[in-house]
């Protein structure tokens, strides 16, 4: 039972677009030598159950077998389940340069995956290689490619956050980015103003509209996201919006990310 709530939990966690899974993990105490719990993995992988195949991936998002298992993550990105190939490409992502040879099965992945949560986090992905290995610029076409076509305006949004992450046409990615702001869907709203907030202080002029979107935040996990984006865009006017939001907010965790916002904008924290 655990191991399905933890990776389904992993799930939701990449799906938002935080990758950190430290709390998570915790619950599930590594046990047995470095060769054991590698060995175990291993097998897991390979099972017929997609919870322990989901559980398996999901430990390797942050883990210290990470780097040990690049391949066999990298053949995860062809499991025939989405969530599966969805957590795969965070996975693989993560480790940066040491993922340049899934590049071709994440490009794939981003292209015709039919389960757009595996071209997000694949589109995501890309652009963390491309950081790490910045002569490489085989992701730029796909990616600009999804950014422009994908169906799904999540992974556009990603694919334009990875394009900037990789620093192709800064400006246009931030112009594009903040016509997502004003999207339907909150979720859409949140990811653009997550990937702004990824961008920093070149996306400062995003932060009133980022606002807007906190302001409309109903869901105490996207509202965190959205004031981590205002304090990481630098700009001191979205305090009223953030103190405004902290007076309201009941969820410790959207506080500690309205409160760490506050204090990187230079404001005082409320006793």
């Amino acid at each position: 039972m655990l191991r399905c709530s933890i990776a389904r939990l992993s799930l939701v966690l990449v799906l938002l677009g935080t990758t950190s899974l430290t709390d998570v993990r915790a619950a599930e105490p590594a046990a047995g030598s470095v060769a054991e719990r590698l060995a175990k993995t291993r097998t897991d992988l390979k099972s017929d159950d997609v919870a322990i195949r989901r559980a398996a991936i999901g430990s390797l998002v942050h883990s210290d077998l990470s780097t040990m298992m690049a391949a066999e993550m990298q053949a995860m990105l062809t499991d025939r389940d989405g969530d599966v190939r969805a957590v795969a490409a965070t996975a693989t992502g993560n480790l940066g340069i040491a993922a340049l040879p899934a590049i071709p099965q994440l490009t794939k992945q981003l292209k015709s995956d039919p389960q757009k949560e595996a071209r997000e986090t694949a589109a995501r992905a890309l652009g963390r290689i491309g950081k790490a290995a910045p002569k490489d610029r085989s992701m730029v076409e796909p990616l600009t490619v999804a950014a422009k076509e994908d169906a799904d305006p999540v992974t556009r949004v990603v694919a334009l956050g990875a394009l900037a992450m990789i620093d192709v046409a800064l400006a246009d990615q931030i112009l594009a980015l903040r016509k997502f702001l004003h999207h339907d869907e909150a979720l859409v709203r949140m990811k653009a103003s997550h990937a702004l907030g990824m961008i920093g202080l070149p996306a400062k002029a995003a932060a009133p509209e980022i606002v807007k979107v906190l302001e409309l935040e109903t869901d105490h996990h996207r509202l965190g996201y959205v004031a981590r984006a205002l304090g990481n865009t630098g700009d001191p006017t979205s305090l009223d919006a953030l103190y405004a939001a902290l007076k309201k907010e009941t969820d410790a965790g959207a506080q500690g990310e309205i409160r760490g916002a506050i204090n990187r904008l230079g404001g005082k924290l409320p006793k």
